[in-house]
């Protein structure tokens, strides 16, 4: 299989004409694509310091959530998902997928996550993690940034992927000898 060899231009960290590996970005990206928070006021001056670097904020509050009805119709309001948005998981994943970040990036941020269910929390920042991984490759940012209550708060890993057959083998049929 022939791949196209026209070069594209990736996410570089550069902030006033350089290469800046420093930034809050870099800090959370070089990890995955979620941070987790303890303490407001340390989220408060992190999503300051992203709004002064032009990233686009989206904030929800997770007590509000009542069940995943209230969660999903706040996703289709917060980033104006189309009508057809299908208020689960499958369509959250494909509606983020879809999404338009400008500027330098889109930051989501959920308050209080530790107010819903665990397993429920777990496919949010998943669901995340995987549309950030899509978007990176694109040269967007998308980050999620979670607060919790609880200082002791632990959460299985999100975005990881899983180790797929490349696309000349991807059925059992063209690995097997003839």
């Amino acid at each position: 299989m022939d791949y196209p060899t026209k070069q594209s231009k990736m996410g570089v960290f550069k902030r006033k004409g350089r290469t800046d590996p420093t930034g809050l970005d870099w800090h959370i990206l070089q990890n995955g694509w979620t941070s987790l928070y303890f303490r407001t006021n340390v989220l408060d001056d992190d999503l300051k310091w992203f709004e002064s670097e032009n990233y686009v904020t989206i904030n929800f509050d997770c007590r509000t959530w009542n069940d995943e009805t209230v969660m999903h119709s706040l996703f289709k309001d917060k980033f104006a998902f189309p009508d057809h948005y299908g208020e689960n998981f499958n369509a959250l994943r494909d509606s983020l997928s879809d999404l338009s970040i400008i500027k330098t990036g889109l930051v989501v941020s959920f308050r209080h996550m530790d107010s819903i269910k665990k397993q429920t929390a777990h496919a949010v920042l998943d669901i995340f993690a995987d549309a950030s991984r899509r978007h990176m490759l694109f040269g967007n940012r998308l980050i999620t940034l979670a607060q919790v209550d609880d200082p002791y708060f632990e959460i299985e890993p999100v975005g990881q992927t899983k180790v797929i057959w490349n696309g000349q083998e991807w059925f059992n049929s063209r690995r097997i000898e003839e």
